[in-house]
C-alpha cells in the first residue's frame, strides 16, 4: 500500500499571496540562503552574514556549521495554507508528526496536542525550544511542547536541526531541535481571516489572526503582539467518509472470532492458511439489544436465538455470531477532535544603551479540545475492586460484576428458551450517551533576557524563563460496574414493582436496571449507573541561565571562538487523577489508601513530584586552514536528581575541499533523562490485548494426561525461538491452571481458554538510567559555479540509541515468562503477573518502565534548491526539493535467555522507506504563487508475514 498526497491551496491547486510592498521574502530551506534580486548583496555575502541561531551559541555562519540546518520562514508558513505551526513543520521529510488531533483521539491525556517527531523516534527525543530556551511541556505525562500553544503570527520562522544536540541543549535532544524563533522586526499591523470546510460532513475551520508590532522611543525599543483564534470542528466517523465506518479490520482469521464459513471464502482468508493475514469482518459482541448466554440476541428491532429463532441464513442451532450479527461500533466516532484555540502573546524590547538590551516576552494559550468515541459496554465479566499499593503490588481481591440470577424477573421468553442456569450477558449502554474526552489546556510562559557586550571580543546573556500549564479533563457517560451490579439484582418491592436488593444500594438511589432489547434502560437507571470522571493536572518549570561568547584569541587560520556558560531548570508535576478511576488515589484523594477501581473510565494516578538540574557547558571553534578548514568541538556536564551525573560532548568539522564543495560532519553523544511520569508514576490503568501462552492446553482433573496439539507457539519477539514442551511445563505448574481442570464444572479434556485482553497498568521505575545515543552525520554541500542559484545538498545520519526507556508490552512478558527454560518461578518477567487461583485467568500484568532496548535509525537526506529567470516572463522562478530515505529503522529486545532479537519497522505502515516534498513558486513583485506536492511510502501491516502475491489479499 502506498500513499501519494498532493498540497493544494485555494481551488486551482495553486497557493496565491499577495504581500506589502517593502515585505521582504525568503524560502524555506537548508542553508545557503537563495536571495531573490529584492535583496541586496549577493548570494555569498548573504550566506556569509546569516548567523546560525540554533545547534551553537557560537555566532558562526551557515556555511560554517558542521550539521544541517532548515529553515521554515514566516513566508512558506504562509504558502502551506495551513495556520497549525506543525502542519507546516511535518511536510519536510524527516519531520514526521509526533502528536496530532487526527492520530491522539483515543488517548488518554494527550488528545488534541500538535507535537513535532524528528527521525520517528518520538516527540520526547524531540526537543522544542522557543527563542533557544527550553518551554514548558504540554503533556502530563511527557516532555512534549504542544506547537499550537503559539499564534503562528507571533512566529518569525522555526529552525530544525537533526541529530543529537545534548552538548548544546542538554537533555531530550537525541533526535535534534525544533527552535520556534518569535517576531523581533515586524511594524505595522496585519488581519488573517480564513474558513474553509471539507466537502464530507464536519471539519470546518475558522481562524482569526491579528498582529502588531511598533518602535518606541526614538527606536531604541520595540513592541509586538498578536493574537490568534481557531475553532475546528469535530470529524466524525459517517457514510460522507464511507471508510471510516467500513465493519471490516485487518486480522489472521486463524485467531480471531471468524470461524462462520460465509465470511472466509476470500483467497488468502481461509483457516487452512492460518498465517496469512487479509481483512475480515470486525462487528462488536456487545450490541445495543444485549447478547444473552451467546444463544440469544436482539437485533434490528427483534429477537433470535438458537433454538425456534434460528435466523434463516445460517445452519439451525448456529449460536450468536459476533462478526456477522454484532454491531457496527464506529459511526459516530471521532476521527479529528474539535479544538477551540485561543492564543495571544505579546514581547517588548529595549536598548537601554550601545552595548546591552533587554526583552521581555509573555505567551498565554487556551486550548479546548473534544473527543468522542462510542459507548460504553457492560459484560458479565467485566472485573473491578482489584487495587495496587504504592509499590505497585495488587491488593488480592477482585469482584466480576457476574451473571444475572436465574430467576431474574426481567429475562424474556426469547433468552429463557437458551438459559442453562444463570444468565451471561453483553449489552452496549447506547442508553448512556457517548463515551467522550474533554480536555481544556492553559498555558502560561514567560521568557526574559539581557543581551550585551562585554568588551570588544565578549558578548554575554542572561535569561530567566517560567512556564505553567494546567490541564482540566473530564469524561463523561462511563459506567460504574459496582453499581451496575447492584442494579442487576433486584426483587420484588411488595407494590407491583422492583427494587435493588441492597439496602445501602437503594438508599444511594439504585434503580433496577433492564439490559434485555434495544431502548430498555430507563433514564433513572441510567444515571445511577452512568459515571463522568474528572482529573486535572499542573506543571511548573522555570529556568535560569547566562553565557559568554566570542573570540578567545588569533590562530594563522583565525580567531579562535568560544563560548561557556551554566543553566539550572527546576520541573514539578502535581497530578490529581480520578477519585474512582485512581488505583493508588482513594475518595478523598489520599495517595496512601488502597481504594478499588470500580469504574470503567482509564484515568492517571495522582502524582507529586519535581526534580532540578545543574548543567555547565562550553562550546569551541578553531580554525585550521583560513577559510578551508576548520574543527568545531562542545561539551556539557548536568547533575539530574534522579538519575545523576550525565556528560554529552560532540566533535566535527567543515571542510572547504573547492570553491564549489563544502565537506561537513560531525559525531555526538546525546542522552535524554527520564520524563517525571517514568520516574516517579504509579501504576496507572491501562488494558491490553493478550494472548494467553496457556490457551488450548488440555489435561485431564489432576493435571495428567496433557494434551498441547491446541496450543500455539507465541508469535511476538517475547516468545521467539520459544520450546512449547518448556511452556506446557510452566502452564501446568500454575495453581490456578490446575484449578480450572479440576472444578467439577470444566468438561472433561475441555481447552484452557483465551481471554482476548488484561488489565495491563503502566507503572514508573526510580532505578531507571538515562537513554544514550551516539549520532553520526556527514554531508556536502554542492554550488556549481556554472550554474548561478543551484544549490544540491546531501546528507547521511546514523543514530544508535542504548538503553532505550520502554515497556515490556503485556504479551512479551507472558511469552517471556512461560517461555523459560529455567527459574521459572523466580523469573522477573512472571512476578508482574497476576493469575486468579480458582480458575488460571490472567486478571493483571503490571508493565513498569525499563531501560529495554536498543534503536537504530539511519538514512540520506538530499535536498536541492534552484532559482531562475526567464527572459520572456517577468518574475523569478524557484524550485526547492528536498527527499529522505530512511535506510534502518529497528529495534532490538532481549529475548528468551538473553538472545538479542532485532525488530526491523523499515517497510512498514508509517514507517516508510521514502518521503519527498517539492514546490514551485513564482514571484513577482508583491505577488506569489506556489505548488506543493508530498509524498510517503506506505509499506506492510507487518515485515513478520511474508504470503506468497497469489494468496494474499
Amino acid at each position: 500500500m502506498r500513499s501519494f498526497k498532493h498540497k493544494m491551496l485555494t481551488a486551482t491547486g495553486l497557493a496565491v499571496i499577495t504581500s506589502l510592498a517593502g515585505m521582504n521574502s525568503a524560502l524555506a530551506q537548508e542553508e545557503p540562503v537563495i536571495t531573490t534580486e529584492s535583496e541586496t548583496g549577493s548570494d555569498e555575502e548573504l550566506v556569509q552574514e546569516r548567523v546560525v541561531t540554533t545547534g551553537t551559541r557560537i555566532q558562526r555562519t551557515n556555511a560554517l556549521s558542521a550539521v544541517p540546518l532548515q529553515v521554515v520562514s514566516s513566508l512558506e508558513l504562509q504558502e502551506t495554507g495551513t495556520i497549525d505551526l506543525a502542519e507546516a513543520i511535518t511536510e519536510i521529510p524527516g519531520v514526521a508528526v509526533g502528536l496530532s488531533p487526527q492520530n491522539s483521539n483515543n488517548q488518554i491525556q494527550n488528545a488534541g496536542l500538535s507535537t513535532v517527531n524528528l527521525r520517528r523516534l518520538g516527540s520526547d527525543r524531540t526537543l522544542t525550544l522557543i527563542n533557544g530556551k527550553r518551554a514548558i511541556s504540554n503533556s502530563g505525562n511527557g516532555e512534549r511542547v504542544s506547537l499550537s500553544t503559539l499564534p503562528l503570527g507571533f512566529v518569525e520562522r522555526t529552525e530544525i536541526t537533526t541529530g543529537g544536540a545534548s552538548a548544546i541543549y542538554g537533555s531530550d535532544a537525541i533526535a535534534g531541535v525544533v527552535n520556534v524563533s518569535l517576531e523581533d522586526d515586524f511594524e505595522g499591523n496585519e488581519f488573517d481571516l480564513r474558513w474553509g470546510t471539507p466537502e464530507a460532513s464536519g471539519g470546518e475551520d475558522r481562524r482569526l489572526n491579528f498582529k502588531h508590532g511598533r518602535e518606541f522611543a526614538g527606536g531604541r525599543g520595540y513592541f509586538f503582539g498578536a493574537v490568534s483564534y481557531r475553532n475546528e470542528q469535530m470529524i466524525r466517523a459517517d457514510s460522507t467518509r464511507p471508510l471510516t465506518i467500513l465493519p471490516i479490520e485487518w486480522d489472521d482469521p486463524a485467531t480471531g472470532n471468524n470461524e462462520w464459513t460465509g465470511e472466509l471464502d476470500r483467497p488468502g482468508c481461509s483457516r487452512e492458511n492460518p498465517d496469512r493475514f487479509c481483512l475480515v469482518p470486525s462487528l462488536s459482541s456487545s450490541t445495543p439489544g444485549g447478547v444473552f448466554e451467546g444463544d440469544a440476541w436482539f437485533v434490528n428491532g427483534r429477537w433470535f436465538n438458537d433454538m425456534s429463532l434460528s435466523p434463516g441464513d445460517r445452519p439451525a442451532g448456529e449460536d450468536f455470531f459476533g462478526d456477522f450479527d454484532g454491531y457496527n461500533f464506529r459511526p459516530g466516532s471521532t476521527r479529528q477532535n474539535s479544538r477551540e484555540s485561543t492564543n495571544a502573546a505579546f514581547t517588548a524590547s529595549y536598548e537601554f544603551s550601545d552595548t546591552m538590551t533587554g526583552s521581555f516576552t509573555l505567551m498565554a494559550s487556551d486550548i479546548i479540545t473534544r473527543t468522542e468515541n462510542g459507548f460504553e459496554t457492560l459484560n458479565d465479566d467485566d472485573t473491578f475492586g482489584l487495587a495496587l499499593n504504592q509499590n505497585g503490588d495488587p491488593v488480592p481481591e477482585a469482584f466480576e460484576v457476574g451473571n444475572m440470577a436465574s430467576d431474574h424477573p426481567f429475562i424474556p421468553p426469547e433468552v429463557e428458551e437458551t438459559r442453562r442456569g444463570s444468565v451471561s450477558f453483553d449489552r452496549r449502554l447506547v442508553e448512556l450517551g457517548q463515551q467522550a474526552r474533554e480536555s481544556d489546556r492553559e498555558t502560561f510562559r514567560t521568557i526574559a533576557d539581557l543581551k550585551g557586550q562585554l568588551n570588544d571580543s565578549f558578548d554575554f546573556e542572561v535569561f530567566a524563563t517560567y512556564g505553567r500549564f494546567m490541564q482540566s479533563q473530564y469524561n463523561p457517560n462511563e459506567v460504574n460496574f459496582q453499581k451496575a451490579q447492584f442494579a442487576l439484582d433486584i426483587e420484588d418491592d411488595g407494590n407491583g414493582g422492583f427494587q435493588c436488593v441492597d439496602a445501602t444500594a437503594r438508599a444511594d438511589g439504585c434503580v433496577p436496571l433492564n439490559l434485555f432489547g434495544e431502548g430498555t434502560i430507563t433514564q433513572a437507571a441510567a444515571d445511577y449507573i452512568r459515571y463522568n470522571g474528572y482529573s486535572t493536572q499542573e506543571r511548573m518549570q522555570y529556568t535560569l541561565g547566562g553565557f559568554v561568547t566570542g573570540d578567545a584569541f588569533e590562530l594563522p587560520a583565525g580567531a579562535v571562538k568560544v563560548a561557556a556558560g551554566i543553566e539550572y531548570r527546576y520541573d514539578e508535576q502535581d497530578t490529581i487523577g480520578d477519585p474512582d478511576g485512581d488505583l493508588v488515589g482513594g475518595i478523598d484523594g489520599d495517595p496512601d489508601t488502597n481504594d478499588v477501581l470500580v469504574t470503567s473510565f482509564s484515568t492517571f494516578p495522582s502524582i507529586s513530584a519535581s526534580t532540578d538540574v545543574y548543567e555547565a557547558y562550553a562550546e569551541i571553534d578553531i580554525p585550521l586552514i583560513r577559510d578551508r578548514l576548520s574543527f568545531q568541538g562542545a561539551a556539557r556536564v548536568g547533575h539530574y536528581d534522579t538519575v545523576g551525573t550525565i556528560f554529552s560532548y560532540n566533535l566535527g568539522g567543515v571542510w572547504q575541499a573547492h570553491q564549489d564543495l563544502r565537506v561537513r560532519t560531525q559525531y555526538s553523544r546525546s542522552q535524554r533523562a527520564p520524563t517525571l511520569t517514568e520516574f516517579f508514576s504509579p501504576a496507572r490503568p491501562d488494558s491490553d490485548d493478550l494472548r494467553d501462552p496457556c490457551e488450548g492446553l488440555i489435561a485431564d482433573r489432576d493435571g495428567t494426561n496433557i494434551d498441547s496439539s491446541e496450543m500455539r507457539l507465541p508469535s511476538g519477539a517475547g516468545g521467539a525461538d520459544a520450546n512449547l514442551d518448556v511452556i506446557v511445563a510452566n502452564c501446568i505448574a500454575e495453581e490456578g491452571i490446575l484449578a480450572f481442570f479440576a472444578d467439577p464444572d470444566t468438561d472433561p479434556r475441555e481447552e484452557f481458554p483465551g481471554q482476548g485482553s488484561v488489565n495491563g497498568p503502566n507503572q514508573g521505575n526510580n532505578e531507571l538510567k538515562e537513554e544514550t545515543a551516539d549520532t553520526f552525520t556527514a554531508g556536502i554541500v554542492y554550488q556549481p559555479s556554472q550554474i548561478e542559484n543551484l544549490t544540491f545538498i546531501a546528507d547521511y545520519y546514523h543514530i544508535q540509541i542504548d538503553d532505550v526507556i520502554g515497556l515490556i508490552s503485556s504479551q512479551d512478558q507472558v511469552d517471556l515468562c512461560y517461555a523459560a527454560e529455567e527459574g521459572f518461578a523466580a523469573s522477573p518477567f512472571c512476578r508482574p503477573i497476576t493469575r486468579r487461583a480458582t480458575d488460571g485467568v490472567i486478571t493483571q500484568i503490571i508493565n513498569q518502565e525499563q531501560n529495554l532496548e536498543g534503536q537504530l535509525v539511519s538514512g540520506i537526506d538530499l535536498t536541492v534548491l534552484y532559482e531562475t529567470e526567464f527572459e520572456a516572463i517577468p518574475g523569478e522562478f524557484s524550485f526547492d526539493f528536498r527527499y529522505s530515505r530512511y535506510l534502518e529503522d529497528e529495534t532490538t529486545f532481549i529475548g528468551i535467555g538473553g538472545a538479542e532479537l532485532t525488530n526491523d519497522a523499515l517497510g512498514e505502515i508509517e514507517s516508510g522507506e521514502d518521503e519527498f516534498r517539492a514546490r514551485i513558486r513564482y514571484e513577482l513583485g508583491g505577488f506569489r504563487a506556489s505548488y506543493t506536492a508530498t509524498y510517503q511510502s506506505g509499506g506492510v501491516d507487518s515485515n513478520d508475514l511474508t504470503p506468497d502475491d497469489d494468496e494474499f489479499f
